[in-house]
């Protein structure tokens, strides 16, 4: 027993050897309850002298499975685990429905759909109805009724108004398509074991002790499960945390807890309170976090480790700089350190993935390396989902989903259309899909609406493959699932296939079929084989029959069993982390992980807590699980603005009295006694200073003092446009309020404008115009200039020039030619600043943000400006005036023609702001308004 024991503190202890019936023990992030619970498995077996066939232990994941059986291997010795019954939930009930299916009707050839084939099903049944919920959402809904323990006739009962009764209809024929495939889906394997249990209570008479991990991640039928596994001696461990219950929306109950001490009232309640991972200054932050919870039990956390560096708490002006900030952080920290912190210690974690974008672009951009935990699986990507769905039709034909996928991959000339016609002789005949395709093919029945020549004969390749497969498979030599594979991939041809439709990508395509390749032979050789059967391999009990496990013709429906339990919405991603890559991850996905170094960003309103959670509290233990993955640095971060370029709120879990105590506001300066901390912390070996000076060299800057720690942006910065936030492009200033302030102040200067320019003799024409060539507007960049070839274009005098060079200074500072474009900004020329009339603002695309105009200006147009709102129409005296001055002085203000030839703004995008050529075409449209109501005044 000293052996056991060895390691374990004083709480550990208590729970390894409670003799409680029912023991709870609450087990807060990083307190090694793993450790105590395998513990406790051994101390029964080695201890209390239970047999490891009478105990069952549940798990969530298959990686947790794998690591405690392991673990448990070590205390017990080799062959001994493997007589445990440790597993997931689903697993466990597989095994259970496999031995004892019989006994409720469950046919013995059953086999699961997965994910695609549920959504599938439910596609057909929604758009044969005409109905308008999305297939995910009805199969959530339906997965949501089944954990409660609610059936499509129970739902059918209850309900009352159109939408519900629409849904249960969806429901009802989504359970009639299962039962007619001899499929059961997810949440099938929990409700038929129950049933089973419940009907026939003598199939788990053996049990002596049921484990259960992770329990406030169970839902009602989880935990009807655990109690049935444990009718008989009501022997009972449990391990969870109430404040990482995060799985809600997946139907997890917290309320279990609380259900478990009212059924047994003699429940032993343990908590462990000793943290092991990270530092004293994260705990103390995530428990000030999690307090907030005035509901939930009281209970504390104690590092084992120093103090360290307080987290931060980082303000910043967008979500754009925040994942450069982030970037920045993450090569600084690496610097500071040494050699100590790699690219794999640091881990980014979300609230929703939607929220990586700004950040993938960010380390795309930096260089660094990074990983997306929750990407597409291994089963399910396109190339190996097809191979799998083939082996499934040879194992289980009545399958039609798979039917359905398969049987124009490669192309065999079966379109939708002739498919669609199948499926409805299939339906009418009320046979499987299989059985039609094969009558069809042999001429038995006919198929609807016809087929033509091609698609019989693709039919018929089709039939054949199958077949020969089937008889392979069947045949009196050995065949292994290799075997099958080899077979399929040679008969349709599959990599020729792959180089066809996917090109330059065949080769990866093809080294993922490699691997399906190897891992079938693993899985399915004899010595696996053998270890397969000890496992699943329930113990015998007295008058209680028992089908035989892994017969011949079973090992290829176990395989396929497994894969579908490896491809269940409960699985996260699992596989070894490749080395030197950020994580980037949700903080779902991340329970149960911890790395070094943890960013939080995005912490805001709307994001966490999230827009659309029924439960705060929940979103607030989200946080919690967050915080608790660090082990020495932790930054928490929020932008001012969005992603979407909206006013964000800093999340109310971080402005509650007393948090901002226990965060820094920007990043730590990592001296030399933190960075020796660090190394404690992470049990590593200190950097000497010399390999601290030397990563430091590569870095710009070695404090976190880039951006302003208030989040505003830089004063240079904010002086720029945020031409993203709205629809007008970069180059447009909205004229409204200038016109509104300035109308009145300049129109008497107008006036003096023009005397003065009458005497100062301005009205000279200009040079004639270059036959052939069309006019070039001052300002206005052209398509020559931008590809950098000669331009040719009218000579402006030297008045209009500095004119049009004063009102672009006064209107948005400098303005670059468009083959100039660059992101240095360039200094602004400074001059005096003649004042003229304001007119339509001639802006051409800049590379940079144009800087705000100022209102000090002295702009003297008093005619309607473009894109302003209309000013008050002027009175008729003036259009006679305007009409008498533009007569005799033609060229002291712009005139009517001018602004005819009005060019807009350059933009990138095909809109109705187009150039104006001559003559003008009166229209209705945009074009007629740029002229302003002085020009209609005369239409």
């Amino acid at each position: 027993m000293t052996s056991i024991l060895k390691g374990l503190n004083d709480a550990q202890k208590a729970a390894v050897l409670s003799g409680a019936s029912v023991l709870q023990v609450l087990a807060p992030p990083g307190s090694g309850k793993t450790k105590t619970l395998t513990t406790r498995v051994a101390h029964l077996i080695s201890d209390r002298q239970l047999k490891p066939w009478n105990i069952i232990v549940c798990t969530f994941t298959v990686k947790a499975a794998r690591e405690m059986k392991e673990r448990i291997r070590g205390f017990v010795g080799e062959g001994l685990e493997k007589k445990l019954i440790l597993g997931t939930f689903h697993s466990i009930a597989l095994r259970y429905l496999k031995s004892y299916g019989q006994l409720i009707g469950l046919d013995k050839d059953f086999a699961i759909a997965d994910t695609a084939d549920s959504k599938a099903i439910l596609r057909r049944i929604v758009k044969k109805n005409g109905f308008t919920i999305e297939p995910g959402a009805a199969l959530g809904r339906i997965s949501k009724q089944k954990a409660e323990g609610i059936d499509s006739e129970q739902y059918i009962c209850s309900a009352k108004n159109i939408e519900q009764r629409e849904f249960s209809q969806i429901y009802s024929e989504y359970e009639s398509v299962l039962a007619a495939s001899k499929l059961l889906d997810y949440d099938d394997l929990l409700l038929r074991c129950r049933f089973l249990l419940m009907a026939h209570p003598q199939c788990v008479s053996n049990v002596q002790a049921v484990l259960i991990d992770e329990f406030q991640d169970t839902n009602t039928i989880q935990y009807d499960l655990m109690g049935l596994f444990a009718q008989k001696m009501h022997h009972i461990t449990i391990v969870g945390d109430p404040d990482q219950s995060i799985y809600g929306f997946r139907s997890a109950e917290i309320k279990n807890l609380g259900r478990m001490k009212e059924q047994w009232p003699d429940t032993l309640t343990i908590n462990l309170q000793e943290n092991y991972r990270s530092s004293g200054a994260i705990l103390h932050a995530a428990q000030k976090i999690i307090e907030q919870d005035e509901s939930r039990p009281a209970k504390k956390l104690q590092a084992t480790h120093s103090l360290g560096l307080r987290p931060v708490l980082r303000k910043l002006p967008t979500a754009y700089a925040e994942a450069e900030w982030l970037v920045t952080e993450i090569k600084r920290t690496q610097a500071l350190s040494g050699t100590m912190l790699q690219p794999s210690d640091f881990a980014v974690l979300l609230r929703s993935a939607a929220l990586s974008r700004p950040l993938e672009s960010a380390m795309g951009k930096a260089g660094i390396p990074y990983r997306m935990v929750g990407g597409t699986k291994f089963f399910d990507r396109a190339e190996v989902k097809v191979l799998i769905d083939y082996l499934r039709v040879v194992d289980q034909p009545q399958h039609s989903e798979a039917v359905e996928r398969i049987v124009n991959v490669p192309s065999r000339k079966i379109g939708d259309a002739t498919l669609k016609g199948l499926q409805e002789g299939a339906q009418k005949r009320g046979v499987s899909l299989w059985r039609h395709i094969v009558d069809v093919a042999r001429r038995v029945a006919p198929s609807a609406g016809g087929l033509s020549s091609p698609a019989h004969k693709g039919l018929s390749q089709f039939m054949n493959v199958i077949l020969s497969l089937q008889q392979k498979a069947k045949s009196a030599e050995q065949v292994s699932v290799v075997d099958l594979l080899n077979l399929l991939i040679k008969k349709v041809g599959f990599q020729d296939y792959l180089k066809t439709k996917y090109g330059e990508d065949h080769e990866t395509r093809w080294t993922n079929v490699e691997e399906l390749l190897a891992l079938a032979a693993e899985a399915t050789s004899p010595e696996k084989l053998t270890s397969l059967a000890e496992e699943d391999t329930l113990p015998t009990i007295e008058d209680v029959e028992q089908r035989s496990q892994l017969e011949k013709q079973d090992i290829l429906s176990s395989f396929l069993a497994n894969i579908a339990l490896t491809s269940s919405p409960d699985q996260k991603a699992e596989g070894d982390i490749p080395l030197q890559q950020v994580v980037i991850s949700t903080i779902h996905a991340a329970k149960g992980l911890e790395w070094p170094v943890v960013f939080i960003p995005a912490c805001y309103e709307g994001s966490i807590p999230h827009s659309r959670a029924d439960d705060n509290d929940e979103e607030r233990r989200l946080l919690y699980v967050g915080m608790t993955r660090a082990q020495a640095l932790l930054y928490l971060s929020c932008p001012i603005k969005n992603a979407q370029k909206s006013e964000t709120t800093i999340s109310s879990f971080l402005t509650q009295s007393g948090v901002n105590a226990f965060f820094e506001n920007h990043g730590p300066s990592l001296p030399r006694v933190a960075t020796r901390d660090l190394s404690v912390t992470l049990r590593r070996t200190c950097p000497s200073v010399s390999e601290i000076a030397e990563s430091s060299l590569r870095l710009e800057r070695d404090e976190d003092d880039w951006w302003p720690l208030d989040g505003e942006e830089k004063a240079e910065e904010r002086a720029k446009w945020d031409s993203a936030s709205t629809t007008m492009k970069a180059g447009f200033v909205s004229a409204a309020s200038r016109y509104t302030e300035e109308v009145e102040k300049h129109r008497e200067e107008a006036q003096l404008r023009r005397i003065e320019s009458r005497a100062a003799g301005l009205g000279k024409q200009k040079d004639p115009e270059v036959k052939g060539r069309k006019r070039h507007i001052e300002g206005q960049g052209s398509i020559a200039g931008f590809l950098k070839r000669q331009r040719s274009c009218e000579e402006v005098s030297q008045a209009s020039r500095q004119t049009s060079t004063a009102e672009h200074a006064h209107d948005q500072g400098d303005v670059q030619p468009l083959d100039d474009i660059t992101n240095v900004h360039q200094a602004r020329q400074s001059g005096l600043i003649s004042p003229k009339m304001p007119v339509a603002p001639l802006r051409k695309m800049r590379s940079a943000p144009l800087e705000r105009p100022t209102k000090n200006g002295t702009s003297t147009d008093d005619l309607y400006v473009f894109l302003s709102s209309s000013p008050t129409r002027l009175e008729h005296n003036d259009y006679d005036r305007r009409e008498i001055d533009a007569k005799t002085h033609p060229h002291s203000l712009p005139s009517l023609h001018a602004r005819n030839c009005f060019k807009p703004a350059s933009t990138f995008h095909t809109t109705s702001m187009q150039k104006i050529g001559q003559p003008v075409r009166k229209t209705l449209g945009v074009k007629r308004s740029m002229n302003g109501w002085a020009n209609r005044g005369h239409k």
